[in-house]
């Protein structure tokens, strides 16, 4: 599956284009990731480690995860390579887990927070997003990259992220708070 995401202007007019195109709401969640930065990588987006904690999951997993991922720009368009995806019952477990196997190629960096819902047709997903400290943003979702920049064309945008939000965040918002 293809992503693009988007930071919007105004959340009123994908609510509308949602309402319009007869998108069917799928899930509520809110979580926040505790994200590192690979020590040898040249930004987030080329690992990112994360833990996520769920405090409203409306999904088939557990409520706390441990992610690896890269993700892949082809264009404007975004792939992303799972590498490690591990569930857990508490915290604690995970974060353990992270220390014995990753400590050495990892630090901490920040925690991303973000509420949403996700709404979805049979030709895409879409996940709207209140981030902390970033405002609404959209990520678009589909298996045709040409759906998503026909859905990303009828929004009301401020930009089409060109790297992971991890990586905005950490670029935007935590180097300028340091």
């Amino acid at each position: 599956m293809f992503y693009s995401r988007v930071l919007l202007k105004n959340e009123n007019k994908i609510r509308e284009y949602l309402r319009k195109n007869q998108y069917q709401k799928v899930s509520d969640f809110a979580f926040y990731d505790l994200v590192y930065i690979n020590k040898n990588g040249s930004s987030i987006t080329d690992d990112t480690l994360k833990v996520r904690v769920y405090q409203h999951n409306e999904w088939k997993n557990k409520n706390i995860l441990v992610i690896l991922k890269r993700a892949i720009f082809t264009g404007n368009q975004k792939e992303d390579k799972v590498l490690l995806r591990e569930e857990f019952d508490d915290l604690e477990s995970a974060m353990k887990f992270v220390q014995e196997n990753y400590e050495s190629e990892y630090d901490f960096s920040f925690k991303l927070e973000k509420t949403g819902v996700q709404y979805q047709t049979e030709m895409a997903t879409i996940w709207l997003e209140d981030i902390v400290d970033l405002g609404v943003s959209a990520e678009i979702g589909s298996e045709y990259p040409e759906v998503i920049d026909q859905v990303i064309q009828q929004l009301d945008i401020i930009e089409k992220l060109e790297v992971s939000i991890p990586e905005y965040m950490y670029q935007n918002i935590v180097n300028r708070k340091r």
